[in-house]
């Protein structure tokens, strides 16, 4: 990491430590849902795999590198085993100065806002890295959970994009299409479409959870053939005109009914930024792809705790699944906000897994075209 320095700002260890422990972890976000988190002691998913029946093979190795300084998400280096996230945002000279003349300003009001102002400045650096750490893991999780790999996709890994996928080993057989696109209303049965591949795995492991985007469900409730299974259900499900609707609760109502698979819905979504300094948003799971599963998750996020750094002056504190750093620079003057962590999606039950392309016949490798 370099020299790093004592923090610039007014700010001490219990100050920072309370700030990163109010932070509630994938809050509002889909990860914690399907990938809680999981200690591991190991890097090595190979060991993990023992446990839990995670085979994985990964080869691309760069550890001990400088966290890339960006202004918003970025991807870590893979270190081969589990993989390591960073993101680094800083405070620059006219940003300290503008704090220091706030300072003066507050000394001599009693104005709360400027105080306020104060606080803000000091605590957003570590707002935005708790905030980027937990939608690199969203992004990762999600893309992992709808496609059954993990890729390294361009528009989200930009430079550090490569042709490596990592394996989980779901039986292929598990990777299905189906007969009509769930876009097509009048012929398309999606109902029908998840209970045939329930059936594709026997015994206690039979899936019992359907996890989809919201645009993948409003494609379901507006088929003819989901309104004619449903149809009984309907009379107790009106709008505020007294119509029928066709809501989650209805379909849910008739899946259980039968001991289909409850359908979960959820609605994904990210920012990332380019090389440029752009923001592009990008759906992290993908509304085309529907996955069958036995239990209400599909995974979990593995993680092991970042190394406390020994003899520095920077201020160190430990978040739910990563650390976080303060410290600054003289030469230029900068407060700088790391945040690192070893954190790892997987898939758990992988031979109990379906994965459902909803726009295809075949699974074609997750694609909708």
């Amino acid at each position: 990491m370099g020299n790093m320095n004592k923090p610039l700002f007014d700010l001490n260890q219990r100050d920072l430590q309370i700030e990163v422990d109010s932070y509630k972890p994938g809050n509002g976000l889909i990860w914690p849902i399907l990938f809680p988190l999981k200690h591991t002691r190991s890097f090595d998913l190979k060991g993990i795999s023992g446990k839990e029946g995670i085979p994985i093979a990964a080869e691309r190795v760069a550890f001990n590198v400088k966290a890339p300084l960006k202004t918003r998400k970025t991807i870590g280096s893979w270190s081969g085993t589990l993989d390591k996230i960073a993101v680094s945002r800083d405070k620059n000279e006219l940003d300290i100065n503008e704090y220091e003349d706030l300072k003066v300003l507050a000394a001599n009001s009693d104005d709360p806002e400027m105080a306020q102002e104060l606080v803000d400045m000091i605590f957003d650096d570590v707002e935005f890295c708790n905030e980027a750490m937990d939608y690199r893991n969203e992004i990762d999780a999600l893309r992992i959970g709808c496609l059954g790999i993990k890729t390294y996709d361009p528009e989200i890994d930009g430079e550090n994009a490569t042709a490596d996928t990592i394996n989980f080993n779901v039986p292929s057989q598990n990777f299905v299409g189906i007969a009509k696109p769930w876009s097509n209303y009048a012929e398309a049965d999606g109902l029908g479409d998840i209970i045939a591949k329930q059936k594709l795995i026997k015994g206690k492991n039979k899936p019992k959870y359907a996890f989809m985007e919201e645009a993948g469900f409003s494609h379901l409730i507006s088929q003819d053939k989901t309104k004619t299974r449903c149809a009984s259900l309907l009379v107790s499900a009106l709008n505020m005109e007294g119509n029928s609707i066709l809501t989650l609760d209805v379909v849910n109502s008739y899946m259980n009914k039968h001991g289909f698979p409850q359908i979960v819905v959820f609605n994904s979504e990210a920012t990332i930024e380019d090389k440029e300094g752009n923001e592009v948003d990008v759906k992290p799971w993908f509304e085309h792809i529907v996955v069958l599963s036995p239990v209400p998750r599909l995974g979990y996020s593995y993680y092991k705790p970042v190394p406390m750094v020994k003899d520095t002056a920077a201020m160190q504190v430990r978040g739910s699944y990563y650390k976080l750093t303060r410290y600054s620079d003289v030469n230029p003057m900068q407060e700088v906000t790391l945040t690192e962590a070893y954190i790892q999606p997987a898939l758990d039950n992988r031979a109990s897994l379906v994965f459902i392309n909803t726009a295809k016949t075949t699974w074609n490798n997750g694609s909708a075209t």
